[in-house]
């Protein structure tokens, strides 16, 4: 959560602490406004994203197969050979999912269905979901409001007879990065990822088949003799400052 507020504050984060407070407030006053929009416009008992996810869940337990021990328990088989066991008493089911995401799986919805077959009161399956993705908790996380403030030249003011001046500000060489400072392992993740790099590799073109230049660059339009020294040349060139070709 922080680094998605991180990410929507970018553009006042060089700001000063004035101007950075009232970008932040236009913000969320903005947001609040139009996640209330959403929430009026929604009528079922989860939120939006919730509904679309949970529609996917429902559509993969029509492909499961159930087999009920007679208590609270059930095996579940599903459509990729994945076998698990669920627990309705104790709520849990051994994919993990259930527990880690407070939304039910596929084998817990498919379970759902099978008890519904049984004569069992289960009620709605929606009302086996995690109160967090209700609609009534969402439109609750955003029941306040932000009030507007008027502008500066209408600001009360301040009896203090200190005067605070913002630090001075030292130029320094280069253009000033935005961006945030990294840690450690992110750069590690960032260079470990598969990702191979082409430092030290000549390019070879697509369609003269030489080394130097790419198909976009190449002027191979008849004059074969003629491109195909001057792309030698350039390779040769390239060999000689330690280039691998």
């Amino acid at each position: 959560m922080c680094e998605v507020l991180n990410r929507w504050l970018c553009d006042a984060r060089d700001k000063p602490i004035v101007t950075a407070l009232e970008y932040i407030r236009e913000y969320l006053m903005k947001r609040i406004a139009n996640v209330l929009n959403v929430a009026a416009k929604s009528d079922g008992p989860l939120t939006p994203t919730a509904t679309k996810l949970f529609d996917v869940v429902k559509r993969e337990a029509n492909s499961c197969v159930v087999l009920w021990n007679g208590t609270g328990q059930y095996q579940v088989n599903g459509p990729h050979g994945d076998q698990v066991v669920v627990d309705m008493q104790n709520r849990s089911c051994a994919c993990r999912k259930w527990e880690i995401t407070g939304m039910p799986c596929k084998h817990v919805v498919a379970c759902l269905y099978n008890m519904t077959e049984n004569s069992m009161e289960v009620g709605h399956v929606e009302d086996w979901v995690h109160h967090v993705y209700r609609l009534e908790t969402w439109k609750q996380a955003y029941a306040f409001s932000i009030q507007p403030v008027n502008g500066r030249e209408l600001w009360v003011k301040s009896s203090v007879l200190v005067k605070l001046l913002p630090p001075k500000k030292i130029k320094t060489a280069g253009r000033p990065k935005k961006s945030r400072r990294k840690l450690m392992d992110e750069k590690e993740d960032a260079n470990n990822r598969g990702k191979l790099t082409r430092k030290g590799k000549t390019v070879q073109c697509g369609k003269c088949k030489l080394y130097g230049h790419n198909s976009r660059g190449c002027g191979d339009d008849g004059n074969d003799g003629k491109k195909r020294k001057m792309s030698s040349e350039a390779a040769s060139k390239k060999k000689g400052k330690g280039h691998v070709v």
